[in-house]
């Protein structure tokens, strides 16, 4: 027997202390339910499992950015929808207009109400928003950029060149452009009633001059012997490029006072300076007796209204009181006919995009690429003249081509629908003002314009509902999505927490095996620190 170790006690103790700390552990992990609380528990385990937590997580708020994704798609088509409805409405008055039954100043109410529409479809496609991202400006589709100021390009309904799953990513494209005016197209010219000078009955009504006031000129009177000009008159110039201007007339004013003022209105505003060959030639005035020329100017006592714009975009439609329209009595004697044009394109590399492209009119829609629309210089390669004989604009193709480029960036809204890097989905939505969708250039003044806008009007239509089945068929596939990520969730975090997680049964059971083993080895310590006591017997035998 051995005092000084006393091996007994010895493994008791450690016994005790290893059944002490496995009850310790196997507590933590009953009361936090997990089976791994520090690395030393299972250190591949931990690993394994924060790298599935990572994922569970970013499924977590993949599945949360797709429902935000689904709300902005939502707000999209909500203005749509509106946009939609208004293009009905347009239709609807257009379709109204363009019958004979209506009078003219029928058509310019029915004017005014489309022109309201426009200007809440640009209000529409301005402002909507979402968390402060304008959404049907086009600026969630491309951002686009022309070395020319009067080449535009507009966002269509939402092709992206974006997709790194099939290997796409060229975010930013440039494209060079070539236009030659292959057959320029024929102005408008219209002539107007012969003014005849007021009578009283006694002096013989003359053809008036330059110099004679409206107020003295027969058809600026009523029947009842009213003047229209009593109170100054507007009356409003529609080009057939959806530009308007107004000018005054008062009583006093002399035709060729007039003439100054409806010029001025055609060269200044319509034109914007742009088509300006002798901007005191848009309105003339045929004097008396008549001149010894041919084309034009040969009645005496007319106006006669010159388009400096070839083709549908520069007809002049004028607007005001029935009577006041009346006393003009515009009729066309030249219509006008469309522009012609070949287009060639490169890309940056010197790829053709377009060889020799015949088009009629000045708007390239998805020709250089399915979500850009072009819209080109109507009087580009084309020279304006004017004929001072024969007293009409002349239009000729230059000699060297109209170029320009158009540099293209995709910014397409894109949306993180997974846990890890290019987990992507690319949606973009297109510019939806009046003057993208082209309803800018709608008149119903009359039933020849309206008959054409009704054609305008459906190609706008078109797009709309495109750019709608769009953003449709996204938010489809998001809501798809949201199922799959919610599925993979459910499985990714089932197996974290086969890994992570406590068996509580089990936990249990091993706790109340170290508890046992606890109270043992206590009983234990006891009984063989009492060993040593029966030396002293020895001793004192």
């Amino acid at each position: 027997m051995r005092i000084n170790h006393n091996l007994s006690s010895l493994n008791a103790w450690r016994n005790l202390t290893t059944a002490n700390n496995s009850i310790m552990k196997k507590a933590e992990k009953l009361m936090s339910g997990l089976r791994i609380n520090r690395a030393a528990d299972d250190a591949a385990g931990l690993a394994i499992s924060e790298t599935m937590r990572s994922q569970i997580r970013g499924l977590s708020q993949a599945s949360r950015n797709a429902q935000d994704a689904i709300s902005l798609i939502q707000t999209a088509e909500g203005g749509l929808v509106e946009v939609h409805a208004m293009l009905q409405q347009m239709r609807e008055r257009c379709v109204a207009a363009a019958t004979g039954t209506y009078i003219f100043s029928d058509g310019m109410a029915i004017q005014k109400e489309i022109d309201q529409i426009k200007d809440e479809i640009d209000r529409i496609a301005n402002t909507t928003q979402f968390n402060h991202k304008n959404l049907l400006d086009g600026t969630t589709g491309a951002i686009v950029s022309t070395d020319r100021t009067n080449t535009q390009v507009f966002i269509g309904s939402g092709v992206s060149m974006v997709d790194p799953r099939k290997g796409i990513t060229n975010r930013s494209m440039e494209y060079h452009l070539e236009i030659t005016a292959t057959n320029p197209g024929q102005a408008q010219i219209q002539l107007s009633n012969i003014f005849m000078t007021r009578t009283d009955g006694t002096t013989p009504s003359e053809i008036a001059t330059v110099n004679t006031k409206l107020k003295d000129i027969d058809q600026f009177w009523d029947n009842s012997g009213l003047c229209l000009l009593n109170n100054p008159q507007p009356v409003t110039l529609l080009q057939g490029d959806g530009k308007q201007a107004v000018v005054y007339l008062f009583g006093d004013d002399t035709l060729q006072d007039a003439i100054d003022k409806l010029n001025g209105a055609i060269a200044n505003e319509l034109g914007q300076g742009k088509y300006v060959a002798d901007p005191n030639q848009f309105v003339s005035f045929v004097p008396s007796p008549p001149l010894d020329v041919t084309g034009t100017e040969t009645v005496a006592g007319t106006l006669v209204f010159r388009s400096a714009i070839a083709g549908r975009t520069g007809e002049l439609r004028l607007a005001s009181g029935e009577q006041i329209i009346n006393a003009f009595g515009l009729s066309d004697i030249q219509k006008s006919s469309r522009n012609q044009f070949t287009v060639n394109a490169t890309d940056a590399n010197g790829n053709i995009i377009l060889a020799n492209e015949l088009i009629t009119d000045n708007i390239l829609s998805g020709m250089l690429h399915p979500n850009i629309d072009v819209k080109f210089d109507v009087n580009a390669n084309i020279t304006v003249g004017f004929d001072i004989v024969n007293k009409e604009f002349t239009f000729t193709g230059a000699a060297t081509p109209f170029e320009t480029i158009i540099k293209y960036s995709d910014n397409s809204l894109n949306f993180q629908i997974g846990p890890n890097e290019m987990h992507l989905m690319y949606a973009a939505i297109g510019n939806m003002d009046s003057e993208a969708l082209g309803v800018n250039r709608v008149i119903a003044t009359d039933k020849v314009s309206a008959g054409r806008s009704i054609t305008i009007i459906d190609i706008a239509i078109s797009k709309v509902s495109s750019q709608r089945a769009s953003l449709g068929a996204v938010q489809n596939r998001l809501e798809h999505t949201i199922n799959n990520l919610g599925v993979a969730g459910e499985n990714l975090t089932a197996s974290e927490s086969r890994i992570r997680d406590s068996d509580m049964a089990g936990e249990m059971m091993e706790y109340v095996k170290f508890q046992t083993l606890l109270q043992s080895s206590q009983t234990m310590l006891a009984q063989a620190n009492q060993q040593p006591e029966s030396v002293l017997g020895l001793l004192s035998g």
